[in-house]
């Protein structure tokens, strides 16, 4: 059966929304955002384009009703509030594209606002499934249902009385199941309600309507609106799917119902061949909806609205982790003031997490930096999970390999990937580098009294493994001449985990700490580094969080002195 589903819109223009394109998942789309960012205009748009009072392929009217009375349509003055100021005829252009299940193949339409009587009002021009264009502005044929924030109107302040709603009837016991499986409860009674709201609540025996709670309310309508879409596939030979739309669906629900809700959507999504659009605030939903969304990358969408950096753009599949830093503005300014975010920086293990910070040090560029020194993949992984398109390391995030990761780069474009200076992997080449030292370096004379033996007793099984003689040695050379059944890695992961070894590296300050000391006396590799991680984090901050490329001047390296 074919479906009609909602793909993109591209708003060139409507209040705060310019050149903002929103793409849909196929099942579940959550979009959250600060205040002011416009989330419910993008419900209120994608309700607009469609109504279900024709089959305009038969040419036959519709009269479909849900559970609890009313249509399944949206009117505009429900999801817009004109204004004779600023909404004005030529202020909304919006370009939609879907895939419609009437004529069974993808479509395309304008919405924008015309002089309907006294105000503006939304119209559909340019469909493209019209047989002519005189037939161009009619609407989607689609069957809606809009949950406003009018279903949170307080239940005490309402008018209402019970009601014997028949399809609620006949089929109670599902919706008290659906109730019971949403809220974690064990009510065992349902009652319908009429009057400022219809409704519909599941309750038990020590409680009635009366004095139910918002959020169970609120949990009652959603699933009175999923209900009135099963009873549709039941009652319409050529029904073909159906769009649900919910402002701030966790409205009163607590964080367990938020994510059974969504597992509740995800299912009747496939059943009912539903598409769920949803704003949102809460962290829990917001977190879990992008969870799926990085596995099952067509059925979820989480579309964050940011007007941080000027006018709102879309941050498509952003984490909880980004959006709460946004939301309470956690961007670092620049000494111009300009606003950036932190991005993410990975790496394969807590040695390469050690070289960085001391690459960093002293950077201007580090504070617009949040190393990720906590989680630690190899390079396979991070360079799949690239090839994947998984937008946390395609195009928000810098990944920085070990050197030795040559091989596994060259001659292909990881514009997110960097790899660290020298020629081995961090722990062999700060061995190399500290056992090239003579015993009379002044880097032995340091107030920690590490000096070149203590070095060689924390590496005396580096040493005995390699057969390693003599004042210096090549790694590479010792690996290749290797022949015992130990493996290297691990070997040298022994050595710079020693605790001796440990108390040299946590040292912060220049003469003790190995890595600032490699970097210090090794500039040419230490700067080509700084080189190629600034044009990652400017391809990062350009592609993967769209900053102006003219704000991006600011963000510079310091090179070390030659």
């Amino acid at each position: 059966m074919s479906k009609t589903q909602l793909k993109k819109m591209v708003i060139e223009k409507f209040r705060a929304l310019n050149d903002v394109e929103i793409e849909f998942g196929d099942h579940i789309t959550v979009v959250c955002g600060k205040n002011g960012t416009s989330k419910s205009s993008i419900l209120g748009i994608a309700a607009q384009i469609f109504n279900f009072e024709k089959d305009y392929v038969k040419d036959k009217p519709l009269s479909f009703q849900q559970i609890a009375g009313g249509s399944f349509k949206s009117q505009y003055s429900e999801h817009f509030r004109i204004s004779d100021k600023f909404d004005v005829p030529g202020s909304m252009t919006v370009n939609i594209e879907l895939f419609d299940g009437y004529t069974n193949r993808p479509a395309t339409a304008t919405l924008q606002l015309d002089k309907r009587g006294k105000l503006p009002r939304p119209v559909v021009r340019k469909n493209s499934t019209a047989p002519t264009s005189d037939l161009a502005s009619r609407n989607f044929t689609h069957p809606v249902i809009f949950l406003s924030l009018k279903r949170l109107f307080p239940i005490a302040d309402r008018k209402y009385k019970t009601s014997d709603f028949e399809y609620l009837q006949k089929h109670k016991q599902d919706f008290i199941g659906l109730t019971n499986e949403l809220l974690n409860r064990n009510s065992s009674f349902a009652t319908g309600t009429e009057g400022t709201i219809n409704s519909a609540v599941a309750h038990g025996d020590n409680y009635d309507q009366e004095s139910v709670s918002a959020g169970e309310d609120n949990a009652g309508q959603i699933i009175l609106a999923l209900m009135s879409f099963r009873k549709l596939k039941e009652e319409y030979p050529d029904y073909k799917g159906g769009l649900l739309l919910i402002d701030e669906a966790d409205a009163g629900l607590f964080p367990t119902a938020q994510v059974n809700l969504l597992k509740m959507l995800d299912r009747k999504c496939k059943s009912l061949n539903l598409q769920v659009v949803m704003t949102s605030h809460s962290p829990t939903l917001i977190e879990y909806a992008f969870e799926q969304s990085q596995k099952f990358r067509k059925k979820y969408r989480t579309v964050y609205l940011s007007n941080t950096f000027g006018t709102v753009q879309v941050m498509q599949d952003w984490s909880w982790a980004q959006i709460s830093a946004d939301i309470n503005t956690k961007t670092v300014a620049t000494i111009s003031g300009t606003s950036f975010p932190s991005v993410n920086v990975y790496f394969e293990d807590k040695e390469a997490a050690d070289f960085f910070s001391a690459l960093m040090s002293r950077q201007p560029i580090k504070k617009f930096t949040a190393p990720m020194s906590d989680i630690t993949l190899g390079c396979s992984n991070y360079l799949q999970l690239i090839q994947k398109r998984i937008p946390e390391f395609a195009e928000r995030s810098v990944v920085c390999l070990d050197a030795d990761q040559t091989q596994q780069i060259e001659g292909k474009k990881y514009n997110t990937v960097v790899l660290l200076p020298g020629n081995l992997p961090p722990d062999q080449l700060i061995f190399e580098y500290l056992y090239n030292l003579t015993a009379s370096h002044d880097f032995w004379k340091n107030g920690l009294q590490f000096t070149r033996d203590v070095f060689t007793n924390c590496a005396a099984e580096v040493i005995r493994e390699f057969t390693i003689i003599g004042n210096s040695v090549d790694v590479k050379e010792r690996l290749t001449a290797y022949m015992g059944d130990k493996k290297p890695r691990e070997i040298f992961k022994r050595f710079y985990k020693d605790a001796e070894f440990q108390k040299l590296v946590t040292s912060g300050a220049k003469p003790h700490n190995p890595w600032k000391h490699w970097v210090e006396n090794n500039p040419d590799a230490s700067n080509a580094f700084l080189t190629k991680f600034k044009e990652a984090i400017h391809g990062v901050m350009k592609n993967g969080y769209t900053v102006d490329v003219a704000k991006l001047t600011v963000l510079e390296v310091k090179l070390k002195k030659v």
